[in-house]
């Protein structure tokens, strides 16, 4: 079986631009009804599962997701003796009745390799797709009823779709938005977000290596490792890869589970360091902390706006991408990110950091909501690149185009930014 990265790269282009662009939305088409499907896998490499199943289904003419649901890892149900899942939700605006759905589902799980002629009841399978909603219809036959029977039940089904927001794309008995709301009572009954982060449901973000790890359990602390010398905080500190190996181990005895290693200031001001310098500073350091053991529980990010060095350095071991530029200084950045499927961390800015201070660029009509519809478009953008939703990382920008007085009301209402964000994943992410 390929690897995430492997399995990534292997899918067509069109697939992945496909899978993006459905999130953005065809207006010009007529669909009938919204749905909402779940889906979930415990078998073989779970990420890629995943992402190939919704690859396949948006690359049909007939179906388009509106709305991705986070990406959990939760217990097996009924069934204990086996592996964990992923799971997640998509909210989809169909022409498909409920049953022609259901077969298009069913021939995606073939594609994917799950035996649908047999197996273990409730048992492990590459990849499993529900139809959870249907509008508001009640639909029952031998081979389909939805609402899903058991979906109240499944901390696993009602937690993505909690994060689905209504869109407003059918009205009438073609919407799900009244189920949506039923779904977010469900959550509150099972306890809702305080039942995340325990044993039992994890959200979770792929690490590009095939792994997951949950960044919602608790807060963690980020270190800033500069190969540079010009950073206004450590510049010139680590100028050897020695140096900047002793830094990174003790940071992570101070409490980082992430290491941010950069090879360009981005200080107000900054002259821009070109591609080939900033990967002279910055993969030896990222091969370093990598190769040692005693590291191996560090994530390591690297902190550039160029794509060659992001995809350099992710092959040279790092997990995620910190961009603070979100794509805008690199054409190439969000088409080399979704290929790699890595998380990344799509940062607030205006300009570069040489203009991104001057008053055009520090001025809001409101910096709230500026700031989360600006984050808005540039993720949009991502997504129609391919990048899956539960990649993306949002940084509000401390710093970077704000003045001293935005950048303390970016921390006072730091919260409502997250909820200004017109993508439910967003919000949670």
């Amino acid at each position: 079986r390929l690897s995430t990265n492997q399995s990534v790269e292997a899918m067509s282009m069109r697939a992945l631009q496909g899978l993006g662009g459905a999130l953005l939305g065809s207006l010009s088409r007529t669909y009938a009804t919204e749905a909402v499907v779940a889906v979930g896998s415990n078998q073989g490499d779970r990420v890629s599962n995943v992402w190939a199943g919704l690859a396949s289904l948006t690359a049909r003419q007939d179906t388009e997701i509106l709305q991705y649901g986070c990406l959990y890892e939760t217990k097996p149900a009924y069934l204990e003796d086996q592996g964990d899942f992923l799971n997640t939700a998509v909210l989809v605006r169909t022409e498909l009745g409920p049953i022609p759905l259901l077969d298009a589902l069913k021939r995606i799980e073939l594609e994917c390799g799950r035996d649908v002629g047999g197996g273990i009841r409730y048992g492990p399978r590459p990849l499993d797709l529900d139809v959870v909603f249907y509008g508001g219809l009640d639909f029952r036959d031998e081979r389909l009823e939805v609402p899903h029977p058991r979906w109240r039940e499944r901390s696993f089904v009602v937690a993505p779709v909690c994060d689905l927001l209504p869109v407003g794309s059918a009205s009438g008995a073609g919407s799900c938005s009244g189920r949506l709301e039923e779904a977010r009572d469900a959550w509150r009954d099972l306890g809702g977000e305080a039942s995340v982060g325990g044993d039992e449901i994890r959200r979770v973000i792929p690490t590009g290596s095939g792994e997951v790890v949950s960044l919602s359990d608790r807060s963690h602390i980020m270190g800033i490792l500069n190969a540079t010398p010009d950073s206004f905080s450590d510049g010139g500190l680590f100028q050897t890869t020695r140096e900047s190996l002793t830094q990174a181990r003790r940071m992570a005895r101070e409490g980082a589970s992430i290491v941010d290693v950069g090879g360009q200031s981005t200080r107000p001001g900054a002259d821009r360091v070109g591609c080939q310098e900033e990967l002279d500073r910055v993969l030896p350091v990222v091969e370093a902390i990598k190769g040692a053991g005693d590291l191996s529980r560090v994530l390591v990010s690297v902190d550039t706006f160029y794509a060659q060095v992001a995809e350099e350095a992710v092959r040279a071991g790092a997990d995620l991408v910190n961009d603070v530029s979100s794509g805008s200084l690199d054409a190439d950045m969000h088409r080399t990110v979704a290929r790699l499927g890595v998380p990344y961390v799509m940062m607030h800015m205006r300009g570069d950091p040489k203009t991104m201070q001057s008053a055009q660029n520090t001025s809001y009509a409101d910096l709230v909501s500026d700031i989360a519809s600006e984050l808005d478009a540039k993720v949009d953008l991502a997504l129609d690149e391919g990048m899956m939703p539960w990649c993306v990382i949002t940084d509000p920008g401390v710093g970077f185009a704000k003045t001293h007085d935005q950048n303390c009301e970016i921390l006072c209402r730091a919260g409502e930014i997250r909820r200004s964000f017109a993508k439910g994943f967003l919000r949670r992410a």
